[in-house]
């Protein structure tokens, strides 16, 4: 409200209030300048008009605004897994730079189908998000059905980093060269084990993909999530690592595991002597991503936005930083860059699947 002495009330909103007391002294001056009656209803005409104006404008620019309340970004991993850690220093930029809270909200399980499906079920405002990894691909090419539809059902935002897998073993393994563990397995078929982060995840269909181009055959054993298979890992329950660089990397830094090739396309600097797959099966070449998608849907206005947002926090120095510490690459793109990535992500894997006759769920 306005007070006696013309100031305005902290209850209501600036603009409303800046207007109301704009409209106000126009009016009181009019009714000063003739004392008739019409002048005077005139101007209490004008004054309600002008309330009833400036409500409306609050109310119309906070349905265009973005965001208007709390961002939920939903995450198919576990705590502390690569979708996870990535959804986290992306989101937390994001909160600083909107002004609003963005909540992260882990939904494991079914290769990320149960984060994917409710965010594909949100209004497509923007206020419901989707930070996934490949596994959006590969639950496309290993499951039967979805309750939606990988491509159609959302809108493909932007990629936010890039990284390769590591393949390697505990330190306490004989195996000092990826050559050493191909020629071991090869001979041994059925004897060596590689763990991955679940059925039908990208680790598992490039655990089957190395297997295929190698003559190798390492049994699968799914974990739900690299923090769960690592120590069956290190107590020499699961003799082979394929996982991301995301995960896998301080690991191997730390002196737990060690890498005996990655599957990115260039060596990494922190891990030195480490050779590409792709120097010996150059077929084996992959590099997983991070990336955040909406429900179909939203506005091309918004999309801009978001994308625009995701772009410029991944070119922050300190961001840049921290996903160079994880292994990855800060890797960002157009939502049609996107959405195609996804594309032939799905007919790779599907022919991985058909190679290997791993069975659809």
């Amino acid at each position: 409200m306005i007070t006696g002495d013309g100031r305005c009330s902290k209850s209501l909103g600036v603009l409303l209030c800046h207007r109301l007391a704009s409209i106000l002294a126009q009016a009181m001056e009019g009714m000063m300048l003739a004392s008739n009656r019409w002048v005077v209803l005139r101007g209490l005409t004008l004054i309600a008009m002008g309330a009833l104006t400036g409500v409306w404008t609050v109310t119309a620019h906070g349905q265009t605004d973005y965001p208007t309340r709390p961002i939920r970004v939903i995450v198919g991993g576990i705590p502390a897994s690569s979708g996870d850690i990535g959804a986290r220093l992306l989101s937390t930029k994001l909160a600083e730079r909107l002004g609003q809270s963005v909540i992260v909200e882990n939904k494991p399980g079914a290769t990320g189908a149960l984060a994917a499906a409710e965010v594909a079920r949100a209004d497509p405002d923007g206020h419901v998000l989707l930070f996934t990894a490949s596994w959006h691909s590969t639950a496309a090419a290993v499951r039967k059905s979805l309750p939606y539809d990988t491509l159609a059902d959302f809108t493909f935002i932007s990629t936010f980093m890039t990284y390769g897998m590591i393949v390697g073993v505990r330190q306490a393994s004989p195996f000092k060269r990826i050559e050493d563990l191909i020629t071991f397995a090869k001979a041994n078929p059925g004897k060596l084990t590689f763990y991955s982060v679940g059925a039908g995840s990208a680790h598992h269909l490039i655990g089957e993909w190395f297997n295929a181009l190698t003559g190798a055959e390492m049994v699968h054993v799914p974990y739900k999530g690299s923090p769960a298979a690592f120590p069956d890992f290190l107590a020499g329950r699961v003799d082979v690592m394929v996982d991301t660089m995301t995960f896998g990397l301080t690991q191997v830094t730390g002196g737990k595991a060690r890498a005996l090739a990655i599957t990115s396309r260039e060596s990494i600097p922190e891990l030195p002597g480490v050779p590409t797959m792709s120097t010996m099966l150059p077929e084996l070449e992959y590099e997983s991503w991070l990336g955040l998608l909406g429900p179909r849907g939203m506005s091309p206005r918004l999309l801009e936005r978001v994308n625009r947002e995701v772009r410029e926090i991944a070119a922050l120095p300190d961001v840049a930083a921290r996903i160079r510490d994880l292994g990855a690459i800060p890797s960002t793109s157009t939502p049609a860059e996107f959405r195609a990535r996804c594309e032939r992500e799905i007919a790779r894997f599907k022919n991985i699947v058909v190679a290997r006759r791993i069975p659809m769920e």
